[in-house]
């Protein structure tokens, strides 16, 4: 397991920052991504609305996701990238595998994304080729 920085998003300016890049929806996760101008540690941000529960719930799944993002980003994080880590309403309650298995299939897809940033808005599908145009008698 490679050992890597992991830098704390804290300011709700570098969450909006994050919000506005990609994205990866999963039934246990929502992860965002954006890399930064400077390179530098990989960045991480935890967040819970009201609609996953009550503040139990919501502070049992922020810690969930810690915990997996502490074990993951190492392998499958972006130096110079910034995640911010959406808990959805099953978080709390998912099966550790299957939040594991989300994330893991989030942070991978946001990885190609990001490395191939052309394709991440048609997300790995081309357009159908066009027929030429040909003029009629």
């Amino acid at each position: 397991m490679t050992t890597t920085t992991i830098q704390r998003l804290k300011k709700r300016a570098e969450f909006l920052r994050v919000r506005h890049g990609a994205r990866a929806v999963r039934p246990a996760v929502l992860v965002e991504a954006r890399r930064r101008e400077a390179a530098g540690p990989v960045g991480l941000g935890l967040t819970a609305s009201k609609k996953v529960g009550s503040a139990v719930v919501r502070n049992r799944a922020r810690r969930r996701l810690r915990e997996a993002a502490r074990q993951l980003l190492p392998l499958h994080g972006l130096p110079g990238v910034d995640y911010v880590l959406v808990a959805r309403a099953s978080t709390a309650e998912a099966p550790w595998d299957a939040l594991l298995d989300d994330l893991g299939n989030a942070l991978i897809r946001l990885r190609a994304d990001l490395e191939n940033p052309r394709g991440s808005g048609a997300r790995g599908r081309a357009a159908p080729p066009r027929a030429p145009a040909t003029e009629s008698d």
